[in-house]
């Protein structure tokens, strides 16, 4: 399990031990049970006289006695045919570093093998040769060792007999003055002597691997190894023109053709001087048994070790480590409320809460024997009852796994029902977490109240409740402050998941230096896409934030030609005012550029002004009349401002006006000062059409409701989720519209269409036609400029009932008289652009660093009082100031 966890963690596994090849040819690393192994922080880079400190550091070994080499062996399953079988690796440089280092990014089982030698001990370059390896990373250079004689003394290693003879490499050298205990300890990684007193090469006491001289007449046998022909047999069966012939006494059966190297290279003979020789990984020969050599001259063997074929691997997932792994990965993300003996825990604390959740859910109460960093032990409150839980830390790792446990409980009733004391806050957040994810707010506190009572038989006090759904909303969304530190990052992946998409963010500096957020404005690239098939009006709103931080958010948005709300842009500012809507304003016009032709509706903002100087403005009818009420205390004056401000023409304004004026005097004197041109349609300098009223924006509030609650980055990709729902849905009911307009206008239509019936349309020239109405009254209609003397079709773009009447008289097809804005063709083109996802913001990976390195301060204001309800919002005076 450790190991596991060792490879989740990014850890090396390093252990310390000797090399050992069985009969069977097979190589194996065999540990020292008393010595230290442990995962290690190793990184390509670091340099091998580094790692091999931080090893005899990290591992405890005396740097005054001993040094260390470092190998590795591939794994088994990289046995390609059958024939190569996996051989110990040394690692002599950095480059031999960070290729294990690289090797091991794929092959998460390669360990780290530690060899430590004694001081006095060295080991001679000359004795490692390379062989190729054929696997898919590079070639490896091989462990070989050196022919040894044996001490005179080593009863056991005096000229043994082949068929016992085991290729070892050592661990260290015995020290003199050795006890006998170590001295058994040591006696596994004894090595059987392959060499008699009459050849073996002298060797000093210093040197595992005796450095010797070559001689010329075997030096063109220098490059193979023992390793090379147990990986290679072919070379026992090559041919060739030559063969070294030496002759042994004793009646020991044949020797294997394996190349003494030792004799090969130094030439030398006569018995062994050493009484502390090794012999490593090496097959000697035998007195009197003669041994034929074969040419290795004639054969290629890089040519020979890479012309063969890879035998097919599959990747199985299913195979027992990934099992493994995957179980364990399964553990962590496992978040019901089962207890069992090997369940892993993300953290201590998430282990004390886990254990509270199952036993609420089960009805019992327990207490802690022990909570320190490394371990947490629970019982159950009654002595007598057999319940008990032991968790413990994971090795280097947050992770706590229980261990043993003991879940049958036998308490008595008087004892489980004191359950409830086990529903803390925090745990409480954790029952009800889930119901906080996603999009919305949750339940209510006195939601959480009634939950916990139905569900889990537990009564929590109200303080309890809010102070745990403060909670479960900061696990859920994440921490009110933290989300304007995710606020740069979370845009800059906005923007690249929607092109287009407009976005600004102002700071200021506090007293301390730190950046704090001011202003925000984003407007998302689906949205900026279609601005241009909508009608150039827009509504301006604002509503407050409800969450932790005081600010406000402001909108823009537009009708489309089926009367659905269009948003475009928002703004999240730190407060309202005439700077942050001047702000706003500023980064609205790189969108919708400020023009006579553009036509703005809101509440009662005369910063407008200052952001859009250029651009028509109109009062929203709805907030006037509350204004109008509240300061003149008249009833009959709401419907009268209303028809006045909804008229088509002056003259029907006008005798509006007049009655109000017989009516208050005073309130068409403040009428006046306001300015007709903001608050009529008739006297309007832009296109207002049908928007009278802010209601539009109004309603997005309203949708908006729930998300002016929650942290910064969550509330803006709520507002990303609506609208991308909303283009979704609008996608595909203008992709099946059979009209050529949009349905509502469609509706509309018929409605005039009905009325029309009644009148009478008499030609007056081409396409002129004069209209009467049942009541006497007469309409001049030009279908050519699309106008009408009533002048509803010349503000509203859609045909009166008299055009319609002059259309069918004059056999012309209505859907012509409507403006583009109203067709089924803008409609369709105004949502093509689709509004898409935010990747998660767990993986920022893509994100440039001066973005994901900005740490943005929540601002320096109080959480605001209880905002009034929307319908009471605007019940001041309009501040419009502009004649």
């Amino acid at each position: 399990m450790v190991f596991l966890w060792e490879i989740l963690s990014d850890l090396v596994r390093v252990e310390q031990g000797w090399w050992n090849k069985d009969p069977d040819g097979i190589w194996q690393f065999v540990p020292i049970i008393d010595r230290l192994s442990k995962g290690m922080k190793i990184r390509e880079g670091d340099g091998l006289s580094a790692v091999r400190a931080k090893i005899m550091a990290e591992l405890h070994i005396d740097q005054t006695k001993e040094r260390v080499e470092l190998t590795y062996q591939m794994p088994k399953w990289m046995d390609v045919d059958g024939n190569v079988k996996p051989v110990p690796i040394h690692i002599r440089t950095n480059e031999d570093l960070d290729m294990f280092l690289f090797m091991r990014a794929d092959l998460h089982d390669l360990k780290l093998y530690v060899v430590p030698l004694p001081l006095d001990m060295t080991i001679d370059v000359d004795d490692f040769k390379v062989v190729p390896v054929t696997h898919g990373y590079a070639l490896a250079e091989v462990i070989k060792g050196s022919e040894h004689d044996c001490h005179p003394e080593n009863e056991r290693a005096r000229c043994p007999t082949l068929d016992n003879v085991e290729d070892e490499i050592p661990l260290t050298q015995p020290e003199r003055g050795e006890s006998s205990r170590q001295a058994e300890e040591r006696r596994g990684i004894d090595l059987l002597s392959t060499t008699s007193h009459a050849t073996g090469t002298q060797t000093s006491p210093d040197s595992v691997f005796p450095a010797s001289e070559s001689s010329s007449e075997d030096n063109e046998f220098s490059d193979v190894t023992p390793l090379t022909r147990d990986l290679f047999p072919q070379f026992d069966a090559a041919g060739g023109s030559k063969e070294r012939v030496r002759t042994y006494s004793g009646d020991e059966p044949p020797a294997k053709k394996h190349v003494n190297m030792a004799d090969v290279a130094s030439g030398s003979a006569g018995p062994s001087s050493s009484p502390m020789g090794t012999t490593v990984g090496v097959m000697g020969t035998l007195p009197g048994q003669p041994i034929v050599e074969d040419d290795l001259n004639l054969l290629d063997l890089s040519g020979f070790a890479f012309t063969r074929d890879a035998a097919p691997v599959i990747n199985d997932t299913e195979g027992e480590a990934a099992h493994t792994t995957e179980n364990i990965i399964l553990d962590i993300a496992y978040e019901g409320d089962e207890l069992f003996v090997g369940r892993v825990f993300k953290n201590k604390q998430d282990c004390k809460v886990k254990i509270a959740v199952h036993a609420i859910n089960r009805r019992f109460s327990y207490k802690h024997e022990r909570s320190d960093y490394d371990f947490v032990i629970v019982h159950c409150v009654s002595d007598d009852c057999p319940w008990r839980v032991y968790v413990a830390r994971m090795e280097d790792t947050e992770y706590f796994q229980i261990r043993t446990a003991t879940l049958v409980n036998s308490c008595p009733v008087d004892v489980r029902s004191q359950f409830h004391r086990q529903a803390t806050t925090s745990v409480i957040s954790e029952i009800m977490r889930s119901r906080y994810a996603g999009p919305g707010r949750g339940p209510s506190t006195v939601g959480v109240i009634r939950a916990m009572l139905q569900e889990h038989n537990v009564s929590v006090s109200y303080w309890k409740a809010w102070r745990f759904r403060e909670l479960a909303m900061e696990s859920a969304k994440g921490s009110a402050a933290g989300s304007y530190a995710l606020l740069p990052a979370y845009l800059h992946l906005l923007k690249n998941s929607n092109p287009g998409t407009v976005t600004a963010i102002e700071t200021t500096t506090d007293s301390a230096g730190r950046e704090r957020f001011k202003f925000c404005f984003f407007a998302i690239g689906g949205s900026v896409a279609g601005i241009q098939f909508m009608r150039k009006v827009l509504i301006i709103d604002d509503a407050h934030l409800r969450g932790r931080y005081a600010g406000c958010v402001l909108t823009a948005s537009a009708q489309d030609g089926n009367f659905q709300i269009y948003p475009l842009a928002f703004a999240i500012v730190d407060s309202e005012n005439d700077k942050a809507w001047e702000w706003f304003f500023s980064n609205l016009q790189t969108i919708v550029p400020d023009n006579e032709e553009l036509t703005f509706v809101s509440d009662r903002h005369s910063s407008i002004y200052v952001g859009l100087d250029k651009a028509n403005h109109g009062a929203c009818i709805v907030h006037l009349q509350r204004n109008v009420a509240a300061k003149f205390k008249v009833k009959a004056l709401a419907t009268m401002i209303s028809r006045a401000a909804r008229a088509y023409k002056k003259s029907a304004f006008h005798d509006y006006l007049t009655e109000i004026e017989l009516i208050s005097p005073g309130c068409a004197e403040y009428l006046r000062s306001i300015g007709f041109h903001h608050w009529t349609r008739s006297h309007c300098f832009g296109e207002r059409y049908n928007i009278m009223t802010s209601n539009v924006a109004e309603s997005l509030n309203a949708v908006l409701k729930e998300a002016r609650e929650l942290p910064i980055v969550s509330t803006i990709e709520y507002i990303r989720g609506i609208l991308m729902a909303w283009f979704t849905k609008r996608r595909d009911k203008a992709a099946n519209n059979k009209s050529p307009m949009t349905p509502k206008v469609g509706e509309i239509i018929q409605v005039k269409y009905e009325h029309s019936t009644a009148y009478e349309a008499l030609k007056i020239k081409e396409k002129h036609y004069e209209v009467k109405t049942p009541l006497g009254e007469s309409y001049h209609v030009d279908l050519t400029s699309k106008t009408c003397t009533c002048e509803e079709f010349d503000l509203l773009k859609i045909p009166c009932a008299h055009a319609i009447c002059a259309a069918v008289r004059a056999k012309l097809e209505v859907h012509t008289l409507v403006a583009p804005e109203y067709g089924d063709l803008y409609w369709k083109l105004a949502y093509h652009d689709s509004i898409n996802p935010v990747p998660d913001m767990n993986n920022i990976y893509n994100v440039p660093d001066d973005i994901a390195t900005r740490i943005i301060l929540p601002p320096q204001t109080r959480r605001p009082p209880a905002p009034k309800e929307e319908n009471e919002e605007g019940m001041h005076t309009v501040p419009w100031s502009r004649a």
